[in-house]
């Protein structure tokens, strides 16, 4: 009995390693990234302040492009991104910090869901300088058509 099972057990390791043996020419084939990371495209834009505000997934990095001046902007959120909007508006929600100062949302590192993200960083905007807010919220999911409540721009206005 002892000498069937130890006939049984070498036969089952022979056939394993056999099965598990690789093909080697497919080790050496270049890994072919799809198109979409590698040609960058607009995910978003808007007009705020006077600016255009252009959001670009480049490499699946998340860019954002202040009219046609260089240089751009990367943000934190991974791409795709996109503009919050309003609740029941296809408008981009605009926060008006102060008489010089507006701030808007920009939502990325998707997750499940039709344009939901991870990751919300804002955009301030003031006197015609656009800059990337310190603060990035991170930990909840957020919906592009949900908006964001006012406290929430303000922690971007810092």
């Amino acid at each position: 009995m002892a000498g069937s099972l130890s006939y049984v057990s070498i036969t089952l390791l022979v056939l394993l390693l056999t099965a598990c043996e690789s093909d080697q020419s497919s080790a050496t084939q270049t890994l072919v990234l799809p198109e979409r990371l590698a040609t960058p495209h607009v995910t978003d834009q808007m007009q705020v302040a006077g600016l255009a505000l252009v959001l670009r997934d480049e490499g699946g990095g998340c860019r954002l492009q202040v009219g046609k001046t260089e240089p751009q902007l990367w943000l934190k959120p991974m791409a795709p991104c996109y503009f919050i909007k309003s609740p029941g508006s296809a408008q981009a929600q605009v926060y008006r910090h102060d008489k010089t100062t507006s701030v808007v949302a920009v939502v990325g590192t998707p997750v499940k869901g039709n344009r939901c993200g991870q990751e919300v960083q804002g955009v301030v905007i003031k006197g015609g300088v656009v800059t990337p807010s310190a603060y990035v919220m991170q930990g909840s999911v957020h919906c592009v058509d949900h908006g964001l409540q006012n406290f929430q721009y303000e922690l971007f206005a810092r």
